[in-house]
């Protein structure tokens, strides 16, 4: 098992894809699909990227904190905001 692999199994309810996205700046993104939380992450990215934004996208959908489709809103800001500081202090 790799690292990504035992972050990606630390959230049983999520569905998780890998995508390939060559652009240094993607990481990754979360989505909610028919009522399900599904996680895209981008495999071009490092190995410590990739489980940086799981453990990132995921405090997104654990604590319901989503923007809205405007990339620089109050909403978004904050949201991101407190999906970083679950991925900086999140201990699995």
């Amino acid at each position: 098992m790799t690292n990504v692999e035992f972050y990606i199994d630390q959230f049983p309810d999520y569905t998780f894809f890998g995508i390939e996205v060559p652009h240094r700046w993607y990481y990754g993104e979360v989505n909610k699909v028919n009522g399900k939380i599904v996680i895209y992450i981008n495999v071009l990215q490092p190995e410590w990227q990739q489980i940086d934004t799981i453990v990132h996208e995921a405090g997104h959908a654990l604590f319901n904190m989503y923007g809205d489709d405007k990339r620089w809103s109050m909403k978004t800001m904050l949201a991101e905001k407190q999906a970083e500081y679950v991925s900086n202090h999140f201990n699995i």
